[in-house]
């Protein structure tokens, strides 16, 4: 019997085995910078050529369905305060606003020696 490897290597005169290769090294890389699993599946399906009143068949089509699951990016998520009034707020709702005022423009202050 002949390996599947050299099967896989010869089924659509190479290129489903290097469409598989393609994508398992993106599928590698899309795991290596997410830190997340991901998946790929390459399903082969075998059905007679012809029809044959026998049940013997000496013919077959295979078809090859590849399919590739990435590692899903999380979604982005941010911080908001609730208001009293259910609002949203980027500032407590409860904690007062500190003034801050540019010093670049006044002048420095000298501290006598004691």
């Amino acid at each position: 019997m002949k390996a599947f490897s050299l099967q896989l290597q010869e089924l659509n005169d190479g290129s489903t085995h290097a469409a598989a290769t393609a994508a398992f090294a993106e599928l590698l890389r899309a795991v290596q910078h997410s830190g997340k699993a991901g998946d790929l599946t390459l399903k082969l399906k075998v059905a007679p050529a012809t029809k044959s009143g026998s049940g013997y068949v000496d013919k077959v089509t295979i078809t090859a369905e590849l399919k590739v699951n990435p590692p899903k990016a999380e979604a982005p998520t941010d911080f908001y305060w609730l208001t009293d009034e259910g609002e949203t707020s980027r500032n407590h709702p409860r904690q007062h606003a500190l003034e801050l005022r540019d010093v670049a423009s006044q002048p420095p202050v000298s501290f006598k020696a004691l």
